[in-house]
């Protein structure tokens, strides 16, 4: 799996008082396409001990997004380390007029962390999650 995308509708209630989408709610789109990305990924890393955390997020916002409007979220797994992946996003446009490229919003990339659940300690990526890396 190279990359993996959702499409979503921006909601009215997405806008802030300047007329464009808030900041906070990118972290939302990131979010619902890291939540969507993880159920697909094919093991049983939910169950058990460990799991992940979000360590870091970087988002450069690159234009304003208004409502309404169709977007398309990208996550592309990359750079796994021992117990961390970096997961590099794109927000763009879903609908473009003929021929033209769509428009980008933002960019991001976040890393996640497997933690023990107990103890909060880092431990070894699953191996199913490593091979998704790799394969980016």
């Amino acid at each position: 799996m190279s990359e993996f995308s959702i499409e979503l509708d921006v909601r009215w209630g997405d806008v802030d008082s300047f007329g464009h989408v808030n900041n906070a709610v990118f972290l939302a789109y990131l979010e619902q396409c890291r939540s969507e990305w993880m159920s697909s990924v094919p093991c049983h890393w939910q169950e058990g001990e460990t799991g992940p955390v979000v360590a870091n997020i970087n988002i450069n916002y690159r234009r304003p997004l208004h409502w309404p409007h169709r977007i398309v979220v990208t996550l592309k797994p990359a750079s796994p380390g021992r117990s961390s992946i970096k997961l590099e996003s794109e927000i763009r446009s879903a609908e473009t007029a003929q021929g033209s490229k769509p428009v980008l919003y933002a960019d991001a990339t976040a890393t996640l962390v497997w933690i023990d659940k107990k103890t909060g300690e880092s431990v070894p990526l699953p191996g199913s999650i490593r091979e998704l890396g790799n394969a980016g």
